[in-house]
């Protein structure tokens, strides 16, 4: 029944987004008042719509859902009658695709090269699509407002066992969803801060913050913490060091104050004390890292080290765990962006993708302390932020393939930063 649901779902959004694409004119309740309708195009609605459903998988036929929205991202751009907006990190994004591809002339498979670019380039897409679209605040807010109201919805059914039975296959997995809340999160502080219903986006914040404590996820707590201290380094700068400090001694207190967390961190728990944490001394047998040590060993010694500023080609470990892995690792993950980027591209590939989250880091933070204007300063210190938080978890998850749910929003809140400062400055 689920997989019945899941495709008839499929289709539904695609027919959906095609339509919305083509559509001349339509109208959207408007974010601030939903008594009252605003004019959008059919580019700006089907923007809406990818941010609205970006938590819609798809498991069962989920590449062909991935290459659908990579479509209607490059028709947006095509049919937009405003071109993307060319900044540094988008630049940079592109000296890094570039590489991939070069990638693909000493890779065994290139096909799954091809995949992995598939799985790169999104994000890109989004912003670059949102960048053109782009020139309203309203636009904005509706995006991020119907994408709140889907994303808790997707908590609710991936909390209760009956109705992640019906509809687990139409949403992502839990670990893309925790991944996809730290943008929620960031985005409901944002709103506790510019706008005057204070306490609601408070209780919105809290909400988003809790999955990935009450299911267990270290690493997205740990995105999440890195996510806040960004948002507060670019609202406060200097300012923000106490704010950090703070962060800091709540991320070490939700590892040895929550029993369940600390059971999933140690092998032996009670072995492990705040000073041992704190001064590094902790066996490395103790630490539980769910059966990924072995794997990113291994991988690192075939792929990695002998060629490291190269790496072994774009989709490497992808061919490793399809075609060359036997027993239970085939077919399998390696559970770290990271390490994958470095066997496949080297730490040449590494450093160009590394360099432009920096870059858009240092963007945002330039666009929050220079504009003037709040839905622009909203947009940037949300996308900064979360796109920060969320590159943190590509450590220990494999974020670049949740990538529709997770690296997609604070990308494509970066193009939305980049297309709003560029009305404002006409």
């Amino acid at each position: 029944m689920g997989i019945v649901l899941a495709l008839i779902a499929f289709v539904y959004l695609t027919y959906k987004a095609f339509r919305l694409l083509y559509t001349p004119v339509g109208y959207l309740r408007s974010p601030y008042d939903s008594r009252q309708l605003m004019a959008c195009s059919g580019t700006e609605m089907m923007l809406v719509f990818i941010f609205a459903t970006g938590v819609m998988g798809i498991m069962p036929v989920l590449s062909v859902r991935l290459a659908i929205l990579e479509v209607l991202c490059v028709l947006g751009i095509l049919y937009s009658k405003r071109r993307p907006i060319y900044s540094v990190p988008i630049i940079l994004y592109f000296v890094f695709m570039a590489w991939t591809l070069i990638g693909l002339t000493y890779t065994p498979m290139p096909g799954y090269g091809v995949r992995m670019m598939l799985k790169y380039v999104y994000p890109l897409l989004v912003a670059l699509l949102a960048s053109a679209v782009v020139r309203d605040g309203e636009i904005f807010l509706k995006s991020m407002t119907v994408a709140r109201w889907v994303a808790i919805v997707s908590a609710v059914i991936a909390s209760i066992p009956i109705l992640r039975a019906l509809f687990g296959q139409i949403f992502w997995n839990r670990a893309a969803l925790a991944t996809h809340y730290i943008t929620m999160a960031v985005f409901s502080l944002g709103l506790y801060y510019f706008s005057n219903e204070r306490r609601r986006n408070l209780l919105w914040f809290i909400a988003f913050c809790l999955p990935c404590v009450l299911w267990v996820f270290r690493t997205d707590i740990m995105g999440t913490m890195i996510a806040l201290s960004a948002f507060f380094v670019i609202k406060y700068r200097l300012k923000s060091l106490p704010i950090l400090v703070v962060l800091a001694c709540l991320s070490v207190a939700s590892i040895f104050c929550i029993p369940s967390v600390k059971e999933k961190m140690y092998f032996r728990p009670d072995e492990v004390t705040v000073t041992d944490f704190l001064t590094g001394n902790v066996d490395e047998n103790n630490i539980n890292t769910s059966g990924r040590a072995k794997g990113w060993e291994d991988v690192q010694r075939w792929f990695y080290e002998p060629s490291k500023a190269v790496g072994s080609g774009t989709g490497r470990v992808q061919t490793w765990f399809y075609e060359e892995a036997v027993g239970w690792q085939r077919g399998g993950q390696l559970h770290s962006d990271f390490i994958i980027l470095m066997c496949d591209n080297g730490l040449i590939g590494l450093s160009l993708y590394l360099l432009t989250y920096v870059a858009v880091l240092v963007h945002c933070i330039m666009l929050y302390h220079k504009q003037r204007d709040p839905m622009i300063r909203l947009c940037a210190i949300v996308a900064g932020a979360s796109l920060f938080g969320v590159l943190v978890t590509m450590y220990s998850d494999n974020t670049v393939s949740y990538s529709m749910a997770t690296l997609s929003y604070p990308w494509g809140l970066y193009g939305m930063a980049l297309g709003l400062a560029k009305a404002k400055k006409e």
